[in-house]
């Protein structure tokens, strides 16, 4: 009798993965058919199916630059990012949060380098529209509430909200839905946010976006309109506090103690 190749099945686990993703690869040591016999043909069927499956699932996360790409390039692309980025777990919506930096590295896709900034928005897209339920405030409750108290107080942000800044418009070719003639640099900065049945993709400027940020970070209003002064000096606080309301980015004003509400 052969001696085991694997003897942890961990490890024989750990081989057969690698295989089965890899089309490269050779059918891992130990492996037989039913009867005995060899299971290269059995196998290859598995790696196809698997293998398309993966592409299917990075293609539903990534439809806008499945279309900008082409069906075939695409296809070429997941199985090349297949082989370095496999799955974790068997849920493969989850998978694929690694592409925008494959796609940025790739060294074909060099003369389009807004391609992984359009990657990184599906994610954040999928990310939005999985996470977490809760119910936004409303309007009246901010303007209920006393000025000098919501200037000291910060935000808590609805579970969903992301922030991407590029210096591509890429926020212009999602929402084309990958029908483009060409893009020229022009920065943009987006809030992404589902407050409730539909993800938002909403434009911001630069002063903007480092308000928004400064508030996820945990920052008080007050700091927050700093930082974006600091860009733009005249900055309408109230005006994007009731912008990022009205959106449905924001469920609570959480006071904070005055000694920690620079902060």
């Amino acid at each position: 009798m052969r001696p085991d190749p694997f003897p942890d099945h961990g490890a024989r686990q750990a081989a057969f993965a690698a295989a089965l993703l890899d089309a490269g690869a050779p059918v891992p040591d130990g492996l037989l058919a039913p009867g005995g016999g060899p299971v290269g043909r059995r196998f290859a069927v598995h790696r196809a199916t698997t293998t398309l499956g993966s592409i299917a699932a990075l293609a539903t996360r990534h439809p806008v630059l499945e279309r900008l790409l082409g069906s075939e390039t695409f296809a070429d692309l997941a199985r090349a990012f297949l082989r370095t980025n496999r799955p974790r777990t068997a849920l493969l919506l989850d998978w694929g949060g690694g592409l925008p930096d494959f796609v940025a590295t790739h060294p074909d896709l060099a003369d389009w380098p807004w391609l992984a900034d359009v990657a990184r928005l599906e994610v954040a897209w999928n990310e939005a529209h999985h996470a977490a339920e809760a119910e936004p405030i409303e309007l009246a409750e901010l303007v209920a509430a006393d000025p000098e108290r919501v200037a000291r107080s910060r935000l808590v942000l609805h579970p969903s909200l992301r922030l991407l800044a590029s210096p591509w418009p890429v926020a212009g070719i999602w929402a084309a839905n990958g029908e483009i003639e060409a893009v020229e640099a022009r920065a943009e900065h987006m809030v992404v946010v589902r407050p409730h049945a539909d993800v938002l993709v909403h434009p911001t400027d630069t002063a903007g976006f480092a308000f928004a940020t400064a508030l996820s970070a945990g920052g008080t209003i007050l700091a927050a309109a700093s930082a974006a002064a600091a860009i733009d000096p005249d900055f309408d606080t109230g005006a994007h506090l009731v912008g990022l309301v009205r959106l449905g980015a924001v469920v609570a004003l959480e006071p904070v103690e005055e000694k920690d509400a620079d902060a």
